[in-house]
C-alpha cells in the first residue's frame, strides 16, 4: 500500500493505474502571472515562426492522413509514414528518415457475443459488434467497422454468468465482494472511464474472471454530454472504443520487445505473458451492452455504479440469470512498424551547455490510429507538420538552432507506446542529455487548453501561452489557462522519456470544455468529417497548437540559460508529499516513514532557490553588458 501511495503522488496517478487513492493527480499553479518567464517582446525568429502555421495547410495534411485506415503495421500505416517523411523533406528539414522497428502486434479475425437461454441451447440476443455506415461520414464504410477488437486480447471462447463491475477499479471489485457477488468463473462487464482499459482486464483477471466486456456508457461520452454524432460531437449508440488491453502501468512499450536480443524481461522485469491479459477481452458499444445489462439480476447497483442508460430495472450487479457466450479470435504476429525521425542539427561547436554535448530538444506525436484517427492522433500529426514547416521556413532564412531538434512521428503508440519506447531504449545514451521532450497526441478535440507536465517546464509554457492568441476569444491563451499542470504517469509517448530516461516532459492538447473525453475516441467515426464539422471547424485550434508547440521548442533551443523553474518543481514536489500523507491517513496506512522524502524535497527546494538566484544574477549581468 505504501508503494502504491508513493506511485500515486509521484505521477502514475489513478487515471492510469486504477489505484483507488483520494486526491488530485495534478499540480495547481497559484498566481499564474507571477510564474511567467520570457520576454514579453517576441524575437525576430519567434515572430517569423508564428506567421507560418496555417489553417488550410493543416487541413490538407489531415485530410490526406485520415483518408485511409492506418492501424500500426498495416499498409496504410506505411503509406502515412512515407507521406510524413516526404512532406518534412519538402519543408526543408535536412535529415529525415524512416526507421523500421519489429513489433509484436495483434489483429482481429473474428468475434461474437451472445446472450443464451438458461439451458444454453438458444440465442436470446446476439450483439451486432459493428459500427454502421453514416452518410454524413464519408469514410465510415471500411472493413474495420466490422472488426472492432481489443489489442493484445488473447483468443478464447467462454460461456458464463455475467457480473457488472462498474469501472473495474479495485474498490469496485471490493464492493462486489461486500455485496456477496462472486467474480470467479464469471464474465465481467465494466464501463469505460476512471482508469486504463487494460487494467480493468487485469483487475478482473486477478479476481478470477474468465472474460471481460468493456462498454462506453453514455454518461462518459454519449448523449448525457450532448447530441450524438452526426448531429453533434458525442458518441453514437453503435460506436465502439477500440484500444490496447496491455497492462501498461507494469511496463510500457512492446510486451515482447523483438528488437532487443533478450526481449522484455531484462528491461521490464516481466515476461511478455505478464504484460497482456490471459483471458479474452472485447470492447462493445452501449447499444450492444444495453440488452445484456437489461438481463442482469442480483443486488441493485449502488449510486456510484449507475450510468446514464435508461434500463427498465436499473443497473444490477449480477450475476445474470442468463449465461453469456464470448468468442474472441485475434491473430498475434511480429511485423514491422515505422518511426519517422527528422533532425535539425544544432550549431557545431556552439553547444549552449558549453560541455560539447548535444542536449537535444525532442518533439513527438504518434501517427498510427485505431482506424482513421483524425483527432487521436492525427490532429497532432498535422500540427507537428506545421511546426516543421515553420522551422523549414526559418532554415531557409539562414537560422540554425543552438541545440539540435528532433521531430518524431511515432508508430505503434495505440498498442502500448511501441515506437517511442523502442527509440528511447535504443538511443538512451544520446537522450541522457536531452533538454526536454514535448508531446502532442490528440492535439485538438475541443477548445480548452490542457496539459500535463514536469512542473519545472510550467513557467516556460505559461510564457508561451501569453504570446499565442486563443482563436475563440482573441485573448492570450494564458487568460483562459487554469494553471493546472497534470501529473504525467503513462498513457502517451512521453512515458519512455520521463519515466525511464528522466527527461523533463510535457503533453499538450485542446480538449472539450466539459472535461469529458471526446465522443468518437478510438471509433471509426474519429474521421476527417468529424473534425471538419465538430472537432475544429476552420482548423483554428490546429494553428494555435502548432504555434504553442513550436514556440516552446524554440525557447528551449535558443537560450544559454534554460527557462526551467526549479522552484516551481520544488513546490510541486512538496504538494506531492502532502498528497501521500493525506492518502496514507485516509487509507489508514501506518507502515510508511516519509521523513527521508521530506528531507530530500527540502534539500531540493534549497538547491532550487540557489539556482534561481544564480540564474537571475546571470540574466541581469547579460542585460547590463548588452
Amino acid at each position: 500500500a505504501a508503494l502504491a501511495l508513493i506511485a500515486f503522488a509521484l505521477g502514475t496517478g489513478p487515471a492510469l493505474a486504477c489505484v483507488p487513492m483520494p486526491g488530485d493527480p495534478f499540480f495547481q499553479v497559484e498566481n499564474i502571472e507571477d510564474h511567467v518567464v520570457g520576454s514579453p517582446r517576441l524575437s525576430d525568429i519567434e515572430r517569423a515562426f508564428l506567421k507560418v502555421p496555417e489553417n488550410n495547410s493543416a487541413r490538407s495534411n489531415l485530410r490526406t492522413i485520415a483518408s485511409k485506415p492506418h492501424v500500426a503495421g498495416t499498409p496504410g500505416d506505411l503509406e502515412t509514414a512515407e507521406f510524413v517523411r516526404d512532406q518534412l523533406r519538402s519543408y526543408g528539414i535536412p535529415e529525415v528518415s524512416i526507421e523500421e522497428v519489429p513489433a509484436t502486434l495483434a489483429y482481429p479475425v473474428d468475434r461474437s457475443l451472445q446472450l443464451l437461454s438458461p439451458d444454453k441451447t438458444r440465442v436470446i440476443f446476439e450483439a451486432n459488434l459493428s459500427e454502421p455506415i453514416l452518410e454524413q461520414d464519408r469514410t465510415s464504410d471500411t472493413w474495420w467497422r466490422n472488426h472492432t477488437f481489443g489489442g493484445y486480447s488473447p483468443s478464447g471462447n467462454v460461456t458464463a454468468e455475467l457480473v457488472y463491475a462498474n469501472f473495474g477499479l479495485p474498490e469496485d471489485f471490493d464492493t462486489l465482494e461486500k455485496q456477496g457477488v462472486n467474480v470467479s468463473g464469471k464474465i465481467v462487464i465494466t464501463r469505460y472511464g476512471q482508469c486504463f482499459r487494460g487494467l480493468k482486464a487485469m483487475n478482473a483477471e486477478k479476481r478470477g474472471a474468465i472474460g471481460v466486456l468493456i462498454y462506453s456508457d453514455p454518461e462518459q461520452d454519449g448523449y448525457a454530454q450532448g447530441k450524438a454524432f452526426p448531429e453533434g460531437p458525442w458518441r453514437p449508440k453503435e460506436s465502439v472504443q477500440r484500444g490496447s488491453m496491455q497492462f501498461l502501468s507494469l511496463c510500457a512499450g512492446d510486451p515482447g520487445r523483438p528488437y532487443l536480443p533478450k526481449g522484455s524481461e531484462p528491461v521490464c522485469g516481466f515476461e511478455e505473458s505478464d504484460l497482456i491479459p490471459g483471458i479474452p477481452v472485447l470492447p462493445i458499444s452501449y447499444g450492444d451492452a444495453m440488452p445484456i445489462l437489461e438481463s442482469m439480476d442480483g443486488p441493485q447497483a449502488p449510486e456510484g455504479f449507475v450510468g446514464a442508460l435508461n434500463l427498465t430495472k436499473g443497473y444490477h450487479l449480477g450475476p445474470s440469470p442468463l449465461p453469456i457466450r464470448l468468442h474472441v479470435h485475434n491473430r498475434f504476429t511480429t511485423t514491422p512498424i515505422w518511426n519517422v525521425i527528422a533532425k535539425i542539427p544544432g550549431i557545431p561547436g556552439d553547444s549552449p551547455s558549453g560541455d560539447g554535448s548535444e542536449r537535444p530538444v525532442v518533439i513527438g506525436n504518434h501517427r498510427d490510429a485505431w482506424v482513421y484517427g483524425a483527432a487521436d492522433p492525427n490532429s497532432g500529426t498535422a500540427q507537428m507538420m506545421e511546426v516543421a514547416r515553420g522551422f523549414g521556413a526559418l532554415l531557409k532564412q539562414g537560422w540554425k538552432p543552438k541545440r539540435p531538434i528532433y521531430i518524431c512521428s511515432w508508430d505503434g503508440e495505440e498498442y502500448g507506446l511501441l515506437g517511442s519506447t523502442a527509440w528511447g531504449e535504443l538511443h538512451k545514451d544520446m537522450l541522457s542529455t536531452a533538454v526536454a521532450y514535448l508531446n502532442v497526441d490528440t492535439g485538438v478535440s475541443g477548445t480548452k487548453f490542457t496539459t500535463g507536465a514536469t512542473p519545472s517546464l510550467g513557467s516556460a509554457l505559461m510564457g508561451v501561452l501569453r504570446d499565442v492568441t486563443d482563436p475563440k476569444t482573441g485573448d492570450p491563451l494564458l487568460s483562459r489557462f487554469d494553471g493546472v499542470l497534470g501529473t504525467l504517469g503513462s498513457g502517451s509517448d512521453y512515458t519512455v522519456f520521463l519515466d525511464h530516461l528522466g527527461v523533463p516532459s510535457i503533453d499538450m492538447r485542446f480538449s472539450p470544455e466539459s472535461g469529458a473525453p471526446y465522443g468518437v475516441y478510438h471509433s471509426v467515426y474519429d474521421s476527417f468529417d468529424w473534425m471538419d464539422k465538430e472537432g475544429d471547424p476552420g482548423f483554428h485550434y490546429h494553428v494555435a497548437m502548432a504555434q504553442v508547440w513550436g514556440l516552446l521548442c524554440l525557447r528551449l533551443t535558443e537560450p544559454e540559460i534554460l527557462p526551467f523553474n526549479h522552484t516551481l518543481q520544488a513546490v510541486a514536489m512538496e504538494s506531492y508529499v502532502h498528497s501521500i500523507e493525506h492518502s496514507a491517513k485516509e487509507e489508514n496506512v501506518t507502515d510508511i516513514d516519509l521523513t527521508p522524502l521530506h528531507v530530500a524535497v527540502h534539500a531540493f527546494a534549497d538547491a532550487a532557490r540557489s539556482v534561481g538566484q544564480s540564474s537571475s544574477s546571470s540574466s541581469s549581468s547579460s542585460s547590463s553588458s548588452s
